[in-house]
């Protein structure tokens, strides 16, 4: 009797230890069963983006490639354009010599010029060339030392507010000064130096007003090509005050 309870309550006590083994090994609520970014037991898993708390961090990622300006003509990003280089379209360029007019006034000279007639072009003869040319070479000796004349004179009859115009290629390296000169009839004569297409139009440098014989770039304040490369300008006649024959002549160093 003794015996047979004895084995009874042994049985009964091996059943309840290999029940409870049973349940370790099939709780899945251990350390063991769960991944990073888990929930672990009565937690929560972290919000995207956040690390488990104890977890180590990862290797940081790269971050994002952030946007430059685009590089300017000097290869910069942000660079400002490089010496010599010309504007961009649109953009003025900076004068080559003495401004006079004030804006308003710059403005009325370049319509006036779009609208002008072209000069004629070694067109003067007889006595109208001879005195043109002697005021002109007077000048020269004075205001245009040492330089040489480059290409032909330019010249054309205007009324009172009219323009006529004429072209020459500045050349790099090469200095210059303009020379005119007004006949009898003609009280106040001025030339303007004005940029060609396709550069918008622009007022360079101008002479001074109230005389027959303007000039634009007299001596060491002649003007220059600022670009490496040839440079179309125009040369405006604008008669102020009076009615007559006007000239000018290009000098060069």
């Amino acid at each position: 009797m003794i015996s047979t309870r004895w084995i009874g309550t042994f049985l009964l006590g091996a059943l309840a230890l290999g029940c409870g083994k049973s349940g370790e090994e099939e709780n899945p609520n251990t350390a063991a069963n769960y991944q990073q970014g888990q929930p672990g037991p009565g937690g929560q898993a972290p919000p995207p983006g956040q690390q488990q708390p104890g977890a180590q961090p990862g290797p940081a990622g790269y971050p994002a490639a952030s946007a430059q300006p685009a590089p300017g003509p000097g290869g910069q990003p942000g660079a400002p354009p490089a010496a010599g280089a010309q504007p961009a379209a649109g953009q003025p360029m900076a004068p080559l010599g003495a401004i006079m007019a004030n804006p308003a006034g710059l403005q009325g000279i370049i319509a006036g010029a779009l609208s002008g007639g072209a000069a004629a072009v070694g067109a003067l003869s007889g006595g109208e060339l001879g005195m043109m040319e002697a005021g002109i070479k007077m000048q020269a000796g004075i205001q245009a030392k040492g330089m040489t004349a480059e290409g032909q004179l330019m010249s054309a009859k205007l009324q009172q507010g009219a323009h006529a115009e004429g072209h020459f290629t500045m050349q790099p390296g090469v200095c210059y000064t303009i020379i005119g000169f007004g006949l009898p009839g003609v009280f106040d004569y001025q030339i303007n130096l004005i940029t060609d297409p396709p550069m918008p139009p622009q007022v360079l440098a101008q002479s001074a007003v109230g005389g027959v014989n303007p000039v634009v770039g007299a001596n060491e304040a002649c003007i220059r090509n600022p670009f490496p490369l040839p440079m179309s300008v125009k040369v405006d006649m604008n008669l102020l005050r009076g009615t007559g024959m006007v000239g000018a002549q290009v000098y060069k160093k």
